[in-house]
């Protein structure tokens, strides 16, 4: 064999096996990026069905005729949630970072049939309806109720005790009459600390709370709720505080009706409120609503007083939300000292 043609002959031995390397390398390439998409799929999956990353941040300005006007942060939160096991075993985790950062959801559930299932942690009451069913962006006001806000431990006054109307404790939970994608007959029944969130109870009593819920139709439902607690205030560790509410819900598409009458003891005192809004949604993206309440109360150091609040809301898209408020607070007592206010707020979803 000739030089030139054992040369020629090298050159095609060597292009055939790298070819062949090439070729390898470009299998092998191709199956390592098959691989990572299959990891990155399977990571996604396990993320959307396990690790739902949600949060808001509610912030804005008020003015009110008594007071200075202000900027402020309402709430900054973020949670953490995922369903488990088909959907039957679900937790949350939420921490709000406006003010003093505090974990405000720290709960599983767990779900076998719809007739029954459990939640243990740190979750809202399940006492009234506004507490539990109305979330911060959900809500059509920008200020809770006084029945909300006073009787079901999201503000101090009455009882000491200011947890985002919150507590740990345990509660089970269902419905039952299953109708086109909802129960006509729905309970809860609850143990709780009665001492708010993060923190260990103050006496030996605990709190007990039931409540049903019956749903004739779609978008309408009455409801009554029992609450008996012992809650530890003014140096009291025994200071009773029972209370009881009714209510029902009108929401039907456009228009929204709702009302709710609560009425509370503690200790020697007593105190009722009272809520009735209407409202209505137009297609997108206003929204209009009107509240009328009171608060009835022969405890010292608190006014009874009535409240008229107008507002507006308006949602451009699904991650934005701007609410205006219009009040007007009037006192039994001191008429003087009636006041008028304004508030803005825009809320961030994510």
């Amino acid at each position: 064999m000739k030089i030139k043609n054992l040369l020629l002959a090298l050159a095609f031995v060597g292009f055939g096996i790298a070819a062949q390397a090439q070729s390898a390398e470009n299998t092998a390439s191709l199956e390592e990026r098959v691989a990572q998409l299959e990891t990155k799929s399977k990571v996604k999956s396990f993320a959307d069905k396990y690790l739902n990353l949600s949060g808001y941040l509610q912030a804005g300005v008020s003015w009110a005729d008594n007071d200075k006007t202000t900027f402020y942060i309402r709430r900054a939160r973020l949670s953490l949630s995922g369903n488990v096991a088909e959907a039957k075993l679900d937790y949350r985790l939420q921490v709000d970072m406006a003010g003093t950062p505090k974990i405000c959801d720290l709960y599983m559930r767990y779900k076998p049939f719809k007739e029954l299932g459990v939640q243990l942690g740190q979750f809202k009451l399940p006492f009234s309806l506004e507490n539990e069913l109305y979330g911060p962006t959900k809500f059509e006001f920008i200020e809770y109720s006084y029945l909300t806000s006073l009787l079901v431990r999201n503000d101090k006054t009455l009882d000491g005790i200011a947890a985002t109307g919150r507590d740990l404790g345990a509660q089970i939970f269902g419905g039952f009459i299953h109708k086109d994608g909802y129960s006509i007959i729905n309970y809860n029944l609850g143990v709780f600390n009665g001492s708010g969130i993060n923190g260990k109870d103050h006496n030996k009593s605990k709190d007990i709370i039931g409540r049903i819920i019956i749903k004739p139709f779609k978008g309408f439902s009455v409801s009554g709720s029992y609450m008996y607690g012992e809650t530890k205030f003014d140096g009291s560790d025994y200071m009773k505080s029972p209370r009881w509410a009714v209510g029902a819900i009108y929401d039907v598409r456009h228009w929204i009706a709702r009302a709710e009458y609560a009425s509370a003891k503690f200790g020697t005192g007593k105190a009722d409120a009272f809520y009735a809004l209407a409202g209505y949604h137009f297609e997108r993206p206003w929204s209009v609503v009107a509240r009328y309440e009171f608060l009835n109360t022969d405890i010292e150091g608190v006014e009874s007083q009535d409240r008229v609040t107008v507002g507006a809301a308006y949602k451009p898209i699904k991650y934005l939300r701007l609410q205006l408020n219009y009040t007007y607070t009037m006192f039994d007592a001191h008429k003087a000292d009636n006041f008028h206010g304004l508030n803005l707020m825009v809320s961030a979803i994510f």
